[in-house]
């Protein structure tokens, strides 16, 4: 009786199939560990995790200071131009700094002046000293809070049209959401945005 001896692979075959696991690999890692990152919705949260520390820094100091003046949006008249002047001509935020970070992918806010609200991708809800910590402060442009929740974006708005929007609240927390979830969620807010 004959035993059948079987050829195995050589070196030469383990490291060409090694190489392409490798290659599918370095493709696809990328879209797995952080598919927001691609579409700058990462940094977008980051973004507005800056300009909510610049506006809660200003309302602290106005309660230190007594200054009316320096307060959260709602509280000082509620409007997009006495938010972002309060901003810079107080030095918590430089101009440029600030149109930097009102801006995202597809939605650049030119520099060197104020931007105004039609020329952000973020929205700046009227939220007040006394609203709780879960209420919305700011959302990306694409989406605005309602009592509802908000209706899920379409695909042409700005700046991620319908894959996706972001909140970040007056407590300190931000969330990147996917367009389903609008509606599905407890989102507390002023529901209007700050106007010019």
């Amino acid at each position: 009786m004959k035993i059948a001896h079987t050829r195995g692979l050589t070196w030469v075959e383990v490291l060409v199939a090694l190489a392409i696991c490798g290659v599918l690999l370095f493709l696809v890692l990328p879209m797995v560990v952080n598919p927001y990152q691609q579409d700058g919705r990462t940094s977008s949260l980051s973004n507005m995790k800056q300009l909510h520390m610049a506006t809660e820094a200003m309302a602290i100091d106005g309660v230190l200071k007594g200054d009316p003046t320096l307060n959260w949006p709602g509280d000082t008249g509620g409007t997009f131009s006495h938010w972002t002047r309060a901003l810079v001509e107080n030095q918590y935020l430089s101009t440029n700094d600030l149109c930097k970070l009102l801006s995202a992918p597809g939605v650049v806010v030119p520099t060197g002046t104020l931007p105004t609200t039609n020329t952000t991708a973020v929205l700046v809800y009227a939220v007040s000293e006394d609203s709780p910590a879960n209420t919305v402060f700011l959302s990306s442009a694409n989406f605005t809070n309602t009592p509802t929740g908000g209706s899920p974006p379409d695909r042409a708005a700005k700046p991620y049209g319908s894959k996706g929007f972001i909140i970040f609240r007056k407590g300190g927390d931000g969330a990147i959401l996917q367009a389903r979830q609008a509606g599905n969620i407890n989102l507390i807010g002023g529901f209007v945005p700050l106007c010019q």
